[in-house]
């Protein structure tokens, strides 16, 4: 059931970062007449700048997360 849920949050982290991106091409679009027309690509810029911070935080809380298993399944292995 960990594993699964697990997964879950692997394939939820992607899909929340492509949303950060979409998200910020949206936004900056609506401002892109204030932006003499730059408003897309910054929009892009900061919504990947975003994602890369939240979702690079939660894939390394993820990685951590496997690394342990493997530290545990490791550790059992030895004491047995």
């Amino acid at each position: 059931m960990n594993n699964l849920l697990a997964s879950i949050v692997g394939f939820l982290n992607g899909l929340l970062a492509l949303l950060f991106i979409i998200g910020g091409a949206i936004i900056g679009h609506e401002y892109d007449y204030q932006l003499d027309g730059m408003g897309l690509v910054l929009g892009l810029v900061i919504g990947v700048i975003i994602a890369i911070v939240v979702c690079g935080v939660l894939a390394i809380f993820i990685s951590m997360r496997n690394e342990l298993m493997a530290i545990r399944r490791l550790l059992d292995k030895q004491s047995q």
